[in-house]
């Protein structure tokens, strides 16, 4: 399950941050009942309030059935593009995509389907009422989403923390032992045994660890200090308390808006904290060269 379930989001943030979800968090969303009921509440109140004005247009049945396909097809689309660009992700990185472009690339083939098919059945007389409407109706749904984003994921990761402590109480892992050669190492993270050579960099959220590996990402309930153990100082460098980062993953040090980074030859960033600074030169040049 994705770690920024953990974070404590802002409108902003919630707004103008990029989207970076695997495929695996967004599926993972609609693993949890509050979301569903989230979803559930949402379409009751669409069809109550009737952003879009059709309730004295149209029989209350086929209002009804209206509002409940225009849903699920607009989910099913934002689906679509969400699992896309996670796919899209893999290979490249950029340039970034935000939650409103992914909303309104939704709602416009839904809003155009949902024309069409009430033209076919009632004639085009609703086509200008729709039309007008369709700014409200954008700017409803995108607020919706806001909601979502800022006040219930937040309580799925809470949620989820809460169950796994219930289940089990999970003992630090103790470092890995030295294998033979040509032994995988392996990472134990959250009591998921993960081949060194797979990760690229860890990131600390809370009380979750976010894995970046070669081929996927994964979020496991687990401390990052429990992980560096578990590591030598050949294997890769913890720039921040926040994050640790493979050897081969490591470019070289640079700078961004004049704070101190890692370049990753993938491109990314990686802050390194200035208490940090002269640790992560060394590290550098011995083992980067």
């Amino acid at each position: 399950m994705p770690d920024f379930l953990r974070q404590k989001l802002n409108l902003r943030a919630t707004l103008f941050e990029p989207i970076d979800l695997s495929a695996q968090q967004f599926l993972g969303l609609f693993r949890h009942r509050l979301t569903w009921r989230y979803m559930s509440l949402v379409l009751v109140i669409l069809i109550a309030a009737d952003p879009s004005g059709l309730a004295g247009q149209l029989p209350f049945g086929l209002f009804f059935v209206t509002w409940l396909l225009a849903f699920a097809l607009y989910l099913s689309l934002q689906s679509v593009l969400i699992l896309a660009l996670a796919a899209l992700r893999q290979i490249w990185a950029r340039p970034a995509v935000y939650w409103p472009v992914i909303s309104l690339c939704s709602f416009a083939p839904t809003l155009m389907v949902v024309e069409t098919a009430l033209s076919l059945l009632v004639g085009d007389a609703l086509h200008p009422l729709l039309f007008e409407r369709m700014v409200y109706v954008a700017i409803t749904i995108i607020v919706f989403e806001t909601i979502y984003m800022r006040f219930v994921l937040p309580r799925l990761g809470t949620a989820e923390a809460e169950a796994e402590a219930d289940i089990t109480v999970e003992a630090a892992p103790a470092p890995a032992p030295a294998t033979e050669d040509g032994a995988e190492r392996l990472l134990h993270i959250g009591g998921q045994p993960i081949g060194l050579e797979e990760v690229r960099m860890i990131e600390a959220r809370e009380h979750h660890v976010h894995v970046h590996l070669k081929d996927r990402a994964l979020t496991q309930r687990a401390r990052l200090s429990d992980i560096v153990a578990q590591t030598r100082p050949e294997d890769g460098v913890q720039p921040h308390r926040s994050w640790w980062v493979a050897r081969a993953a490591v470019r070289g040090l640079g700078r961004d808006a004049g704070k101190p980074v890692l370049e990753l030859t993938d491109d990314s960033l990686v802050p390194v904290a200035r208490g940090r600074l002269s640790e992560v030169r060394d590290w550098i040049d011995t083992y980067l060269g």
